[in-house]
């Protein structure tokens, strides 16, 4: 990575002491090493968001090395369930295929997937009742909802992500989730979720998506809506923390994808980042959290099916482009050194087709198509055709609406604007209007090697010391004669010889909704990955960017190291923007640069602390 200038803005310290037993600093897995070595190498990683880069590759290794950890149990009888439904299928794809075009045939009525705000009222209602169906039914254990959910881990297959598998794998596990539904209710299919519609928001978290009559809480453990209470005997109660990182995708990010040709040019690890359509769908798994933004606990949110289902109509709008240029899309499998991805192999959890067959023209054309996400123009009476959406005739682009009124779009605040009502800051603002949002905090599910148990877990101290970045200006003046110098912010330490930095940060990317706060006040997020264990976690801490330098302190939850099992764990600090920080670790008495990757003994307790209140007192 020798084109990335020291990150100097942010420094995490792990407070790390010498001593018998003690925590120490150890290396990175090689792999997670090769996996940013390669982002280096095809793109200037001062220029992208850090924290995607991170998410990408430290989920991507994470998922590889799976079953050194801990998988979910996955019912035997499962690949019964899988062989039935593909000789359903292949049988029908045979008919249709064998009746003349002008014939009629059950099967050429194909499944039509909808964008979810798209459904009536009773189409939702149907698809709800099919979900909450398959988790009461028993054919599979515990159920057949989680028996399907627990199939998409690494216990079975190696070549779901991180290569050009990942959209065929995908589309394949999507037919056997909606054909599970269907045997619920036959006239249902999976809507999907086109969260574009939903980022042109100011704050996405308030979208109507996340609300009862939807898919429900967003914030925290899933108490309202269609899936409340839902529980899972590995992953605990279902559980959602939207808007403490990521991103959702973007009208342009769709728009760069479908300008590009080949598959090669929107898949891992050919496709530059802004194409990237595996890189781009992991930032909305981060965005959402919780257990949708752990790999291995994803399917567990019912949203994970309609995120992925947005996946595969993206795709299949790529496609329909590259038919209509001259490019036969089933053929279009990209070149790959990595064998689990090779075109011929035999897919991984579906060893009646071969990962190319994902890439197959049948499954849209003979099994399911999609409706056009709903769209609308600059003209004043156009219309999105949905309750749930208002037409920006200002952009001529369709956006959700807010879940309350006190949460409005972007585009209900510039009509307030326009029409001179009164704008005042309040405490539910988000940072584009000049406030910034602190109202939420984060509940982790405390999930660690198949149990989600708070008590089997520890709190390690990190001290956050955040560095003002350049060129930004707050609204803190220096006064002459009565009038005050918006140029000149007293606290901007570039303003000061003695404050002035050796050196230039560079450029580092940020989030699209990353923009000044106007109070200093900013969150700092710490992130734990166990590298010997299964198990996620993510805590804050607040400091003021209006300073030189700000320090704050948060305590993050590690598991509980045992006398035959320390505790190893990978740990990596952002900004509210997806700026990463640097590590240090402090050794004998002083901090010193370090790769944040620890292992923590069983008896290193006065580095740790059981429970919140000893770490903080052990500080």
């Amino acid at each position: 990575m020798d084109n990335v200038k020291p990150l100097r803005w942010l420094t995490l310290s792990l407070l790390l002491m010498h001593v018998a037993s003690n925590i120490d600093n150890i290396d990175i897995p090689s792999r997670l090493i090769e996996c940013f070595s390669e982002w280096a190498k095809k793109e200037n990683l001062t220029y992208i968001v850090g924290q995607s880069v991170l998410h990408s590759c430290v989920s991507g290794y994470l998922w590889e090395t799976g079953m050194e950890r801990w998988t979910p149990d996955i019912d035997p009888d499962i690949s019964k369930f899988i062989s039935k439904d593909a000789e359903e299928r292949n049988n029908r794809i045979r008919e249709a295929e064998s009746t003349d075009a002008t014939t009629a045939s059950s099967y050429r009525n194909l499944r039509v997937r909808k964008e979810y705000r798209m459904l009536t009222d009773e189409e939702r209602r149907k698809y709800h009742r099919a979900v909450k169906a398959l988790k009461k039914d028993k054919r599979l254990k515990p159920n057949t909802f989680d028996a399907i959910a627990n199939y998409h881990n690494a216990k079975i297959q190696n070549s779901a992500h991180r290569g050009p598998n990942f959209l065929g794998w995908h589309r394949i596990f999507l037919m056997m989730y909606e054909d599970a539904l269907r045997r619920m209710d036959p006239d249902v299919t999976i809507p999907y979720w086109d969260c574009t519609l939903d980022e042109a928001m100011d704050d996405p978290s308030k979208s109507m998506l996340f609300s009862a009559r939807f898919i429900g809480t967003g914030e925290g453990e899933v108490n309202k809506g269609p899936f409340k209470d839902w529980n899972h005997a590995s992953f605990g109660k279902l559980k959602r923390d939207t808007n403490n990182g990521g991103q959702l995708m973007s009208y342009e990010d769709v728009e760069n994808i479908l300008s590009r040709n080949y598959t090669s040019e929107i898949t891992t690890p050919t496709a530059n980042y802004k194409y990237n359509l595996e890189v781009l769908h992991g930032n909305i798994h981060s965005f959402v959290s919780g257990h949708l933004g752990e790999l291995t606990s994803a399917a567990h949110d019912p949203l994970f099916y309609m995120l992925h289902a947005f996946i595969d109509y993206i795709w299949w709008l790529f496609r329909n482009k590259q038919e209509t240029n001259g490019i036969d899309p089933s053929e279009d499998y990209p070149e790959t050194s990595n064998k689990n991805h090779h075109p011929n192999r035999t897919m991984d959890g579906f060893k009646m087709y071969r990962n190319i067959d994902g890439y197959s023209d049948k499954w849209t054309r003979d099994i399911y198509t999609y409706d056009m996400s709903p769209t609308c123009s600059k003209n004043k009476s156009s219309t999105c055709n949905s309750k749930w959406l208002i037409c920006d005739h200002y952009v001529g682009r369709c956006v959700t609406k807010a879940r309350r009124s006190n949460y409005r779009s972007l585009l209900q605040r510039y009509s307030a604007f326009m029409s001179s009502t009164p704008e005042t800051c309040q405490p539910v603002d988000t940072i584009e209007y000049g406030c910034f949002k602190l109202d939420t905090t984060i509940q982790n599910t405390f999930v660690v090697d198949g149990s989600a148990d708070s008590s089997k877990w520890v709190y390690l101290p990190v001290k956050i010391i955040n560095e003002r970045k350049l060129a930004e200006v707050f609204r803190s003046f220096g006064v002459k004669n009565g009038n005050a110098n918006e140029t000149l912010d007293i606290y901007d330490s570039e303003q000061y010889n003695k404050l002035k930095r050796s050196e230039d940060d560079g450029n580092m990317g940020t989030y699209r909704k990353c923009q000044l706060s106007g109070s200093g006040a900013s969150k700092i997020f710490v992130n734990v990955y166990g590298l010997n264990y299964f198990g996620f976690s993510v805590e804050y801490t607040i400091v003021d960017e209006r300073v030189a330098l700000s320090a704050g302190y948060t305590y993050v939850p590690v598991r509980k190291p045992t006398t035959d099992k320390p505790s190893e764990a990978f740990i990596a600090a952002c900004d509210s923007c997806g700026r990463l920080c640097k590590p240090f670790c402090r050794e004998d008495g002083t901090y010193k640069p370090c790769t944040a990757a620890i292992r923590i003994g069983n008896n290193s307790n006065e580095q740790y602390g059981n429970t919140y209140a000893d770490a903080f007192l052990n500080t």
